[in-house]
């Protein structure tokens, strides 16, 4: 196992009886690091024991009862740990990646350890762990296939650039809004989190529970069917992307019926995952979630993410909790967009998301809008956003000088004869690809009526101005760039990081302040 160095090892369980627990860090039979506490009335008990000064292992952590030896942990590490965490996509394993055939037979012996909260749902505590334990794994080209692709390559990223462990604790539920990751107790706190729990009861009252166990059933069945199928064709390509699964067995049987004991209900990924991994110290949190928010709560997702990480932030004990995730990429489906519609659901939820960054302390936004793909929410390529999210942290977390990690935004924008907006961010010169989609830049520009018309782009002499022409605006008064759930995200800056997507108006003349 690894634990977070430099930090107090927090020891925390259950005893049948009140006792005191004393848990020992030895080196080589020398006791490093120690503390003990008593259970409280209904048996918990929670030791807090002095850090460990730096990097370092491996440990023996020996854990005592009323000073009579009960538990050794061998092969323990002082390390590096991080919480990752999400729904599909960042519970989508390495081995269905984008290149693995040609990635896992090179992967070494790391310096990663992992450790995979078991998807609990509705399950109490004492069940989850009766039915499905876990434990710390050492990941090499044997078992990184199973491990959530991000996760690994961000673990990988870190580990070429900290001498110390990587412990990852992945804790992904595919298909899950944000209300399940955050308590009934912190929902009820804004009416953006009561909303999400009225539309829930409402949709779960429209059945009675006999109805719901048995459109359940329906569901398992034709789940396992499709599983049945998953895994006969994972063992013809272990490789299968799930793009590819799609096109070769079909979609996965998807939504499950809602009602009040349904697995995806509000708090329960918190109660049942959140919960049994806090308060293990760890270093930060990264996070990819939000699609299954873009089906009704896109308006509601800004305050509720925000209550999220204060919530997380208490059960881990620590205020300033590094909290780093993965804005949403380009998605539609192939219904709406061959229909030409768009509700715009996935922009709001990105410029929700951009908004809790902006606003929230030691919270840090990955940009990925160039890793979308047409009518696949489950894109392959998983390198990118974990190689973003890596970059974010060794800037931010761990104070690494000259990292290039903040992708390019919007600082002002200015009207003229066109439009002019100049960028900030971590980069020397911005480009525009030119051959993206025809040509098309995604900037748009809307006079006083509000509509939106397709603007060119040109970057200006000083790489960090671009320059809007769009003769069918006379006076333009708005503008925006990749505001659209998908289409054209053409610019970048030199070393690679795509360009914050955005909508403002123009409060400015060129030359005015």
């Amino acid at each position: 196992m690894v634990f977070q160095w430099g930090a107090e090892f927090r020891l925390f369980g259950e005893a049948d009886h009140a006792c005191t627990v004393r848990c020992d860090i030895l080196d080589e039979g020398k006791r490093i690091c120690s503390g003990a506490a008593g259970t409280e009335e209904d048996g918990s008990f929670l030791v807090l024991v002095t850090p460990a000064d730096e990097p370092g292992g491996p440990y023996q952590i020996v854990i005592y009862e009323n000073e009579q030896e009960v538990c050794v942990l061998s092969d323990c590490y002082a390390g590096e740990v991080w919480f990752a965490a999400g729904q599909g996509n960042m519970e989508y394993p390495l081995c269905r990646t984008e290149f693995a055939k040609y990635v896992l037979p090179k992967i070494p012996d790391t310096d990663i350890r992992l450790y995979d909260v078991p998807f609990a749902g509705f399950m109490d505590e004492e069940q989850a762990r009766a039915e499905q334990e876990s434990k710390w794994v050492s990941i090499d080209s044997e078992t990184a296939g199973q491990m959530s692709g991000i996760a690994f390559y961000f673990a990988f990223a870190l580990s070429a650039r900290l001498d110390a462990k990587i412990g990852i604790i992945t804790c992904c539920a595919y298909g899950t809004s944000l209300d399940c990751w955050t308590s009934i107790e912190s929902l009820k706190k804004t009416k953006e989190g009561m909303q999400y729990i009225k539309d829930f009861d409402e949709a779960a009252a429209e059945i009675t529970e006999a109805e719901y166990e048995e459109e359940l059933g329906i569901y398992n069945e034709a789940k396992k069917d499709y599983d049945g199928k998953l895994e006969q064709a994972l063992s013809d390509n272990p490789y299968l992307t799930y793009k590819e699964a799609d096109i070769n067995i079909g979609p996965r049987p998807w939504p499950p019926p809602v009602g009040t004991l349904s697995v995806r209900r509000p708090g329960s990924i918190f109660e049942s995952m959140v919960l049994r991994v806090a308060p293990y110290t760890i270093r930060g949190v990264i996070y990819y979630q939000g699609e299954s928010d873009t089906f009704g709560h896109q308006s509601e997702y800004g305050n509720v993410f925000k209550s999220l990480i204060e919530e997380w932030r208490t059960v881990f004990f620590d205020e300033e909790l590094p909290f780093i995730f993965c804005q949403l990429p380009m998605y539609i489906s192939k219904d709406r967009k061959y229909m030409g519609y768009d509700d715009m659901s996935w922009p709001t939820v990105r410029e929700q998301q951009q908004v809790v960054a902006i606003d929230v302390p030691n919270v840090y936004m990955a940009v990925i809008a160039d890793c979308g793909e047409f009518d696949n929410m489950h894109p392959s390529d998983k390198k990118t956003p974990a190689d973003r999210l890596a970059l974010l942290a060794q800037k931010f977390v761990y104070g690494f000088e000259n990292v290039d990690a903040v992708a390019p935004y919007i600082v002002d924008a200015r009207r003229g004869e066109g439009v002019e907006i100049t960028f900030g961010g971590d980069y020397m010169l911005l480009n525009i690809a030119s051959d993206f989609g025809g040509g098309e830049s995604g900037f748009e520009v809307a006079g006083e009526d509000g509509e939106f018309f397709p603007a060119d782009a040109s970057v200006d002499f000083d790489g960090k101005t671009v320059i809007l022409a769009c003769p069918k605006v006379e006076f333009p008064v708005k503008v925006r760039y990749a505001y659209f759930s998908y289409g054209p995200t053409a610019l970048h800056a030199q070393n690679g990081l795509a360009a914050t997507p955005f909508q403002v108006r123009i409060d400015k003349d060129l030359g005015g302040i």
